[in-house]
């Protein structure tokens, strides 16, 4: 039988109604013939109520502990499908990331998987059982130690599952009706993009969009795993994530990032390599600022990140630790800036033209642009950024302005 992963978010699971209908849909996917393994999130915001109460009970929590309270949140969510499986007469059994195989590095809260060995898995499936497995979730080989993987832990969970058990496909099921041509909470008049490139998806999710995050999609894409995103909530077809090439310069999506903080270290580095050691002590200590640029000119070199205010202010107090003894550097970090992307193939100077002209008539100073082989990146201020995502999507997409997308 082909084999279908299904991932179901946090909304989808919240109460035993969801819970139920989850259900519902599983057996239905059973019944049309096939081998279906479910990824699942913990219930709602179960994961944002523990670590609330873990800050609570503690000033510092471990990581190590963290992520022995945080597996929890899962581990209820895949046994309730279980049960609920089970009186629909869908014969179904539950497992851990360990159990299913799910091997990691052994940094915790972050951690990256580097094998499945999902032989619990094939068995169960060869008895014909439904497989539903905790996502956000694995064990490093070495330690034996339970590990999470970080923002989009579930998602690449299922993605890494249907490539391991493959050939196969992946559904992620959230609580939108697939992936949109802006944030509709910004933009109403969003619409649906019904078919989207692997490549533009991933630039998307790196970008700032909330559907998908782009640990998943850049792992689809290695291994050629077809991605759907639906809803759980309705029968809506969603969007389908496909290896397309486009030879034309076409915008796809809008994407934006608000109140993000950018960091910047310029200094003289003392010795050979310096700067290097700066950059990995970051990334082991802060995995989700992102590297966005290092340039050296001799001695003197600029390193710069982007990521939350949090994190960009940790960084600060910590910077002088991780810089180590050394050459002369001094941080900076600048909050509140905001990135808003046109997204797509093949897009260049006239996109990049038409989309400052829409900023301009919408009065939103342009601060800075950046072109990659994927997006065009405006960087303006963040009390302007939504006003920004609405003109540029209004250029590119909507009625009246002369549209890039093919009839």
């Amino acid at each position: 039988m082909p084999v279908l992963v299904q991932k179901y978010g946090g909304t989808s699971v919240e109460g035993a109604e969801r819970i139920r209908a989850v259900a519902q849909r599983v057996a239905a996917a059973r019944a049309a013939g096939h081998d279906t393994v479910v990824v699942v999130s913990a219930i709602g915001r179960t994961t944002d109520e523990l670590l609330r109460l873990a800050h609570e009970v503690s000033a510092s929590p471990s990581r190590r502990e963290l992520d022995m309270l945080l597996t929890a949140g899962e581990r209820v969510s895949m046994a309730l499908l279980a049960m609920a499986l089970g009186d629909l007469g869908v014969e179904a059994i539950s497992f851990t990331g360990s159990q299913s195989g799910i091997l990691t590095t052994g940094v915790h809260s972050a951690a990256r998987i580097t094998a499945i060995r999902p032989d619990r898995i094939r068995a169960e499936l060869g008895r014909g059982r439904v497989v539903i497995v905790a996502g956000f979730q694995g064990v490093n080989p070495e330690t034996r130690e339970i590990t999470t993987l970080g923002r989009g832990g579930s998602d690449t969970s299922a993605v890494a599952l249907a490539a391991a058990l493959g050939p196969g496909r992946c559904e992620i099921y959230t609580d939108v009706s697939g992936i949109f041509t802006a944030d509709p909470r910004v933009v109403p008049g969003a619409s649906r993009i019904p078919r989207l490139s692997l490549a533009a998806c991933s630039t998307l999710a790196h970008l700032g969009g909330r559907v998908l995050h782009a640990r998943c999609v850049d792992l689809a894409a290695v291994h050629r795993v077809p991605l759907t995103v639906r809803s759980s909530f309705d029968e809506s077809p969603g969007t389908d994530i496909v290896e397309e090439e486009m030879e034309q310069g076409r915008v796809e999506a809008v994407a934006h990032r608000a109140e993000c903080s950018v960091a910047l270290a310029e200094g003289n580095a003392g010795g050979r390599g310096e700067a290097r050691g700066i950059i990995e002590a970051v990334a082991e200590a802060f995995p989700e600022l992102e590297l966005v640029a290092h340039e050296q000119s001799g001695p003197h070199g600029v390193i710069v990140w982007l990521g939350g205010s949090a994190d960009a202010d940790a960084l600060v107090r910590d910077f002088r630790r991780l810089r180590g003894p050394g050459g002369e550097w001094k941080l900076e970090v600048e909050h509140g800036a905001a990135f808003v992307s046109l997204v797509g193939l093949g897009l260049g100077a006239r996109e990049a033209a038409r989309g400052e002209e829409a900023l301009e008539r919408a009065d939103v100073p342009l601060v800075a642009l950046r072109v990659t082989p994927t997006a065009l990146i405006y960087r303006v201020a963040g009390g302007r950024c939504d006003q920004a995502v609405r003109a540029l999507h209004a250029a590119f997409f909507e009625p009246g302005e002369l549209t890039n997308r093919p009839g």
